[in-house]
């Protein structure tokens, strides 16, 4: 078989250790905030800025020491594969609003309330979101923790 899908299978919610991959991300986000910062960069864009914090993050190398910047680019690129790993695989609109969702909830600190007051989607849409996008994200980048059985 060339393709395994075992591989690349999600974990049921149930087997996922949700205090320590809580706090894995919760630690992953705060460093990539305070090295935003670190660089004169804003540790959370506008929400309008969304696909800027992707796509156009300009950080010139000669204004920083050699270290920080090489941390920068490392915890940036983490981002970008985690945040691009949150996905459905036939729905673009629901990839789109998971992102979203995941940005607006994690990164920015929104509660569900405010999300689903911005976004005009149901709690229990934006809790059923939240959930896989967290799993996306932090087994994209080897946060995820299981539970022990």
């Amino acid at each position: 078989m060339l393709f395994d899908p075992t591989n690349y299978q999600l974990p049921n919610k149930n087997n996922v250790d949700w205090i320590m991959t809580k706090k894995n991300l919760s630690i992953f986000l705060s460093e990539y905030k305070n090295i935003r910062e670190k660089l004169g960069l804003p540790a959370t864009p506008k929400v309008k800025e969304t696909y800027s914090l992707i796509h156009n993050e300009n950080v010139s190398k000669e204004m920083y020491t050699d270290e920080l910047y090489e941390e920068f680019v490392y915890l940036h690129k983490m981002f970008i594969h985690g945040y691009l790993s949150i996905n459905h695989p036939f729905k673009i609109d629901i990839t789109e609003r998971r992102r979203e969702i995941f940005l607006l909830r994690f990164f920015y600190g929104l509660t569900i309330l405010l999300v689903s007051e911005r976004i005009h989607y149901q709690r229990n849409v934006i809790i059923d979101d939240s959930n896989l996008a967290i799993i996306q994200f932090t087994k994209a980048i080897n946060l995820l923790v299981m539970k022990d059985r």
